[in-house]
């Protein structure tokens, strides 16, 4: 049995370090093995995976050859080399799913802003004459863009105007409100 925690232990620390350097040199790939009717995948928090499952073995192996001398009942070191196992796995599953939210496209795009409240920061003139200004806030974030207005009287600094379109590049289109 202590022959087959050191497998365990040994095989998985390979492939773990494998794929830690492989993650490091942008050549990662992980498989989703929740095949069939069970659904392991929740949300996209893959519970059952590569790496999920490598780390299960890596913490059910060295528990297993750690405490060999230590627990000398071998049930009750099975038993806490399967819980070590699954906090591994349930560990890295939860660490993976955070590093994943930092993989998100927050680029700010113009087209996400149309029907916007926004502040006028320089005055803008009517009927489309000039250009002025706003600020708008998106995702946390504030923007200063330039904008007109059909609107036949000038929207003046500090009022509220509401982004109808985007007109070109970082131009709106705005009404008072």
């Amino acid at each position: 049995m202590l022959q087959g925690y050191w497998i365990l232990a040994i095989v998985s620390s390979v492939v773990f370090v494998i794929q830690a350097i492989a993650t490091f040199v942008g050549f990662d790939a992980d498989t989703d093995v929740s095949g069939g009717d069970a659904d392991f995948d929740a949300d996209g928090f893959h519970i059952v995976s590569i790496k999920t499952i490598v780390c299960f073995i890596l913490g059910f192996g060295w528990t297993g050859v750690l405490f060999w001398d230590t627990i000398e009942s071998r049930i009750l070191l099975s038993i806490l080399a399967l819980v070590v196992g699954l906090i591994f796995m349930f560990t890295i599953a939860l660490l993976l799913r955070w590093v994943m939210k930092l993989d998100k496209d927050n680029t700010f795009k113009t087209e996400n802003i149309v029907g916007l409240v926004a502040d006028v920061y320089l005055r803008i003139p009517g009927s489309r004459k000039e250009t002025g200004k706003i600020i708008v806030s998106l995702n946390g974030s504030v923007h200063e863009l330039e904008a007109l207005t059909d609107d036949t009287e000038t929207i003046p600094t500090g009022s509220k105007a509401e982004i109808v379109a985007v007109v070109k590049g970082s131009t709106v289109l705005v009404k008072k409100i």
